[in-house]
């Protein structure tokens, strides 16, 4: 199913290509994948600013009158988490279909507006074109095992708890505090037996938190932010 969505997706693109571009369909698939990737690592981006992103990793620079027709195209397809609208580029977490979505996209972009952008390899960027690419994992992965390894919650199968711990890492992603996730976790029945467990849980969720990619840090992590602020602020002797 899959397959056949992203060949119909495919055959459009070369149907614009053909209609408003002088672009080949592979041209128009790549940046499709850059926009993806780039969406799903900053959730939302401005047209000029995405312009710039594909820029710095392809020789050959994208334009406006290339990159709109392609967004408009993508963003008009039901099956497609992604959205484009007023020069914001977003994924599915804001929809732009009214002036709430709009606001709370552009309250985010305001919060990124003053720290630098994580461009990391070619390769490593686009890994962020799958929706459901999750980093870093060893995090993710102990806190896990914690949970199951000190029973801290009734479960019919493993997979809830991977829930529980993915929706955790998603509520970082998006600008989340700790407060968010312990108000999580107590809506899903933890229960800790005493104070030295909860800490050791409460730490594993800072490691994880402060190792995750926010969108409100351009894709950087809080220890990253951390890092360029004191090196942005050292003294000059």
């Amino acid at each position: 199913m899959l397959s056949m969505f992203l060949l119909n997706l495919e055959r459009r693109g070369c149907q614009l290509a053909n209609r408003s571009t002088n672009q080949k369909p592979n041209r128009l698939m790549l940046i499709k994948r850059y926009a993806f990737a780039a969406i799903n690592l900053y959730g939302v981006i401005k047209l000029e600013d995405f312009i710039s992103v594909f820029s710095h990793y392809e020789k050959e620079p994208l334009s406006k009158e290339e990159a709109i027709p392609l967004l408009e195209l993508l963003s008009s397809i039901d099956e497609i988490d992604l959205s484009f609208k007023q020069g914001i580029l977003a994924n599915g977490y804001f929809y732009l279909n009214d002036s709430k979505d709009v606001s709370v996209a552009k309250d985010l972009l305001l919060a990124q507006s003053n720290k630098p952008r994580y461009l990391p390899s070619t390769e490593e960027f686009l890994k962020y074109e799958d929706d459901e690419y999750v980093e870093p994992m060893k995090p993710l992965i102990d806190l896990e095992k914690f949970i199951i390894a000190n029973k801290l919650v009734t479960i019919k199968k493993l997979d809830d708890i991977r829930y529980d711990v993915l929706e955790i890492h998603d509520q970082i992603i998006m600008g989340g505090k700790p407060s968010d996730y312990m108000g999580y976790i107590n809506k899903r029945g933890y229960q800790f037996k005493d104070e030295v467990q909860l800490n050791l849980f409460v730490g594993l969720t800072m490691i994880l938190h402060n190792n995750t990619r926010m969108y409100e840090n351009n894709g950087h992590t809080p220890i990253e932010t951390r890092e360029l602020y004191e090196e942005s602020h050292k003294p000059i002797n």
